[in-house]
């Protein structure tokens, strides 16, 4: 059945940490079709991005709303009445704080299917100044203010070999492109 039209667009105030079990607790009841809970659609905004952290890559989610959810329903039947069967059921939903207000439809344009949102964005091209044999100059972490010589390049997960002398030895170290300058004498 399309419900393309029907219902208004409403926040739910939800627990943090929350947000995900009331969006898929409010999309199985969609999968049902129940007429006697009138609700159509449900919008948690993510932004799923690519983050470096201590030389991995993973793909992350990061809220644009901690805290709430949005969801297309028709609250209030054609008499003006509350639907008290919706309403049981959304407040029934374990994280949902409360039903928020109606949303405007300047909201609803902004904020409703986000451009970009539960896509993957792009991360972006490491383009290193650094040839191999260059010298360079460690500038974070604890071999800050040493001088290494680029041994290797890796584009893809932007590292660098590098090679150090550490008490009169030729040491191996891979640092992450943001750790090093060129060296200038």
């Amino acid at each position: 059945m399309d419900h393309v039209d029907e219902g208004k667009w409403y926040i739910l105030n939800t627990l943090t940490q929350y947000e995900k079990r009331v969006r898929d607790a409010i999309q199985r009841q969609i999968a049902l079709d129940d007429p006697a809970i009138p609700v159509f659609e449900v919008q948690y905004p993510l932004e799923k991005t690519v983050e470096k952290r201590n030389g991995k890559t993973r793909a992350v989610e990061r809220k644009f709303f901690p805290g709430y959810v949005f969801v297309r329903m028709k609250l209030y039947k054609d008499d003006g009445e509350k639907d008290e069967n919706l309403w049981l059921f959304i407040n029934g939903i374990k994280g949902v704080s409360r039903i928020g207000g109606e949303m405007s439809p300047e909201e609803v344009a902004q904020w409703i299917s986000i451009p970009g949102a539960e896509e993957v964005a792009p991360m972006p091209a490491a383009r290193p100044q650094f040839n191999v044999g260059d010298q360079v100059e460690i500038v974070d972490g604890p071999f800050s203010g040493f001088k290494a010589v680029v041994q290797e390049i890796d584009l893809e997960r932007g590292f660098l070999r590098v090679e150090i002398q550490v008490f009169n030895r030729a040491t191996p170290m891979e640092l992450e492109f943001c750790q090093v300058e060129k060296f200038v004498e």
